[in-house]
């Protein structure tokens, strides 16, 4: 339990990972005085384990271990452009690589080429300019923090002492970023915030507007934003309407997809396309047909590894009643691996397996005795105490009397 309560919580102001594929980052010398720095995915800790193979997973991840290392190809440089895509996650990170970004000694000028939510809008306060385009989309909100422990109230006051300051640093970068009220940035961050280009440049968070075609965004359902090509997944934020983001209906899989290749959006402003083929589709919307047939791929190893949990779960339960220990590991690790329903009947044939070599061996032991050629002896009947007839006692009596006849 101590050890439990001296864990602190993992601080998000974001969204939880959302397991992109591609690259995260990207850091390089463009010239002499010139470097660039690419930041798409989202903000890590650290990069993430699957569990049951204990390799990094692959995904769209921004995290401190090789970012630092890979500053040093552009820390000499007087000027650098950071091209931000972020829809953030762990704040402290995002605090992190801010301040290693902003104590470069060069020009920074960061360009939100998609979204800068969260944490990554930390990251994008970092520039002496920032570069908008009228669909650029920035949020700011308030931290959370996952929590899955047993707590008391000290624990829980600990807690939200560690949110207040992680708000408190936000409020800070914030603050020296657009020059506003500490007060009202806390409300602002309350009423989680999100801003197009022209108003993030109107409240101070961003500086020059730039021209040219929009990011591309469109709403997957309500819990994934795609913008410019990268997945993020935005389930427990507030997307609000007046973004006027197109909202396309998920799929289920991409074999779902008729012959007609027909999609519908699902909310006001509701347009169809259609197409003859899959191929059209994959043509026409290359990016959302990706993001189907990952996020099948995403769901069938999911709904694998929760079968084949719950499958050994159901064995662990039946396993004292088996009471075989080698036929129960043969059932969860073997060769013919099987359901709790399937090892009930391997151990319920073992058991009749058994009884029927006990009888085999108790007739080969009885055949063996030879007791079978043992007959039974019937007892010789005892005549002197045999009960006499009726007509025996008459004659014995009948001899009694001639005898003492004769005898007078």
């Amino acid at each position: 339990m101590d050890n439990l309560k001296r864990r602190s919580p993992t601080f998000y102001a974001g969204p939880v990972p959302a397991g992109n594929s591609g690259r995260c980052w990207n850091i390089a010398s463009v010239s002499e005085d010139e470097g660039e720095i690419v930041l798409y995915g989202d903000v890590l800790s650290q990069q993430p384990i699957d569990w049951w193979t204990g390799e990094p997973e692959p995904g769209m991840y921004i995290t401190p271990e090789g970012f630092m290392e890979d500053l040093a190809l552009v820390k000499d440089k007087s000027k650098i452009t950071v091209k931000l895509n972020s829809c953030g996650g762990d704040l402290y990170t995002g605090i992190a690589i801010h301040n290693a970004i902003k104590s470069l000694n060069a020009e920074i000028n960061v360009v939100v080429e998609g979204i800068a939510a969260s944490a990554a809008s930390v990251i994008m306060c970092a520039g002496d300019t920032v570069s908008v385009y009228p669909g650029s989309i920035v949020m700011i909100h308030e931290a959370a923090c996952g929590v899955v422990d047993y707590c008391n109230i000290d624990d829980l006051k600990a807690i939200i002492k560690m949110l207040d300051n992680a708000n408190a640093a936000c409020v800070e970068i914030y603050a020296a970023k657009t020059g506003d009220e500490t007060e009202h940035l806390k409300s602002m961050m309350h009423r989680e915030t999100w801003m197009t280009g022209k108003e993030a440049i109107d409240k101070g968070f961003a500086d020059e507007l730039l021209n040219g075609a929009d990011p591309d965004m469109k709403m997957l359902g309500k819990d994934v934003l795609m913008v410019a090509g990268i997945r993020h997944d935005v389930k427990g934020l507030h997307v609000p309407e007046s973004l006027n983001i197109k909202q396309i209906s998920p799929v289920a899989k991409a074999e779902d997809i008729k012959a007609t290749g027909e999609t519908e959006e699902s909310q006001k402003g509701e347009t169809k396309m259609s197409f003859n083929n899959t191929e059209e589709l994959r043509t026409a919307e290359p990016q959302l047909v990706s993001q189907i047939e990952a996020e099948a791929a995403d769901r069938a190893v999911a709904q694998a590894v929760a079968d084949e949990r719950a499958r050994q779960r159901a064995i662990d339960e039946i396993a004292a009643v088996v009471g075989d220990e080698e036929l129960v590991q043969e059932a969860k690790y073997g060769e013919n691996p099987c359901t709790a329903e399937q090892l009930a009947l391997r151990a319920m044939q073992a058991q009749a397996a058994l009884g029927a070599t006990h009888l085999d061996n108790v007739a080969a032991d009885n055949a063996a005795s030879g007791a079978q050629k043992v007959t039974a002896t019937a007892a010789k009947e005892d005549e002197s105490n045999k009960p006499l007839t009726k007509e025996e006692r008459r004659a014995q009596g009948r001899a009694a009397a001639k005898a003492a006849k004769e005898g007078k």
